[in-house]
């Protein structure tokens, strides 16, 4: 599956960099993240707690940080499996000034296996795109709380 969007930000290019490299941050906008935790330089463990459809899970997985060019592009490789099947993807993120703020582009392709993936690859995208949205608002809301301290 392929999925792609843009995200902007009132913040420039060099904050929200940060933000998206911050474990704190990102385990309270990843929807369904219990746990974030580094474990190494770009490496991650997470633990998820997600539904999709009548599809509902635990999943536990791993995510790295390649090809990091700050404050402009990194590649996020993540692999993540539970009891109702497994995600693999691999995303291209650019961050991208424009204005006083930035532009967050991102391209992802994703593998999905299991029961989640009989939910029908059509609903799967969708979620998914809701859940990418969900996620970047809720960067920008925190980035406004932490900037206004």
């Amino acid at each position: 599956m392929e999925l792609s969007g843009k995200a902007k930000f009132n913040y420039c290019s060099e904050v929200v960099w940060e933000a998206m490299h911050d474990p704190e941050l990102l385990k309270n906008a990843i929807p369904g993240c219990q746990n974030l935790n580094l474990v190494g330089d770009g490496k991650y463990d997470v633990e998820l707690k997600l539904g999709v459809a009548a599809v509902k899970g635990d999943y536990t997985g791993k995510v790295k940080l390649e090809d990091v060019h700050v404050p402009s592009h990194y590649i996020l490789t993540a692999e993540g499996s539970g009891k109702p099947g497994f995600v693999s993807a691999k995303m291209d993120c650019k961050i991208i000034p424009e204005g006083k703020g930035c532009q967050l582009i991102w391209e992802c392709n994703a593998d999905i296996g299991g029961m989640i993936a009989g939910v029908g690859s059509r609903v799967i995208g969708g979620i998914a795109k809701f859940m990418a949205g969900k996620f970047f608002k809720d960067i920008e809301k925190q980035l406004n709380v932490h900037q206004n301290i």
